[in-house]
């Protein structure tokens, strides 16, 4: 465990200087949007590097390779694409505007939001689908109100990523990776149907919304 942790935070150094030398260096971070951009950055891996791994299962055997692919397009696009496109591409959405800063805002919610659902689940927030040892279900915290608020959190972070740097490319990727969240939101909602039966109906049909409030 004390191996996985050094690893991972030696990712978030590692990433956050590649963060800053794609976005032009030291330009990037005089910046206050790029300065807040790579705090908040800093932020959201050391609030997910604490996501446990989980044990493996049938229903992550079937989107392993998703994920992976995922993975290796994702990482390097927002470690790398996003901040030098927003140095070095004149694109249509206006830099340092207000929409950067109401991005920086969705980041800061995704990554509080993302926080509040660990939390709540207490070690049960793992990267691979299944039902973990002791493994209970959670009604607590923000999955009062929407039943899978961690896979909002990915999209406020993505969507805040895209305005606060006016990344056209990220927007894309927030686009793309939308059909999986809501394809393993249902994969998800058929295992704890399964396993919880009776408990979890319940709990759909008192908390209406799966994923934003007033919308879905």
């Amino acid at each position: 465990m004390t191996k996985i942790l050094i690893g991972r935070l030696v990712f978030i150094a590692a990433s956050s200087v590649f963060v800053v030398v794609a976005g032009g260096g030291v330009a990037f971070i005089l910046r206050p949007v790029g300065a807040l951009y790579v705090a908040l950055w800093v932020v959201w891996w050391l609030v997910t590097a604490g996501r446990q791994r989980g044990v493996i299962s049938a229903y992550d055997r079937s989107q392993r390779v998703i994920v992976t692919a995922l993975s290796i397009v994702t990482v390097p696009v927002l470690i790398v694409a996003l901040p030098w496109e927003y140095a070095y591409f004149a694109g249509p959405i206006p830099r340092d505007g207000p929409l950067a800063w109401v991005g920086l805002a969705l980041f800061a919610a995704g990554i509080a939001l993302a926080s509040a659902a660990m939390q709540a689940l207490h070690g049960l927030f793992t990267t691979r689908l299944g039902v973990q040892p002791g493994h209970r279900l959670v009604t607590s915290g923000p999955y009062r109100w929407v039943r899978h608020p961690g896979y909002l959190s990915h999209i406020l972070c993505l969507t805040g990523v895209g305005l606060a740097l006016s990344s056209l490319v990220a927007l894309g990727l927030t686009i793309l990776v939308a059909p999986f969240i809501l394809w393993r939101i249902q994969r998800e909602e058929d295992m704890l149907a399964a396993e919880f039966g009776e408990e979890y109906r319940t709990y759909m049909q008192q908390t209406k919304w799966r994923l934003i409030p007033l919308v879905y």
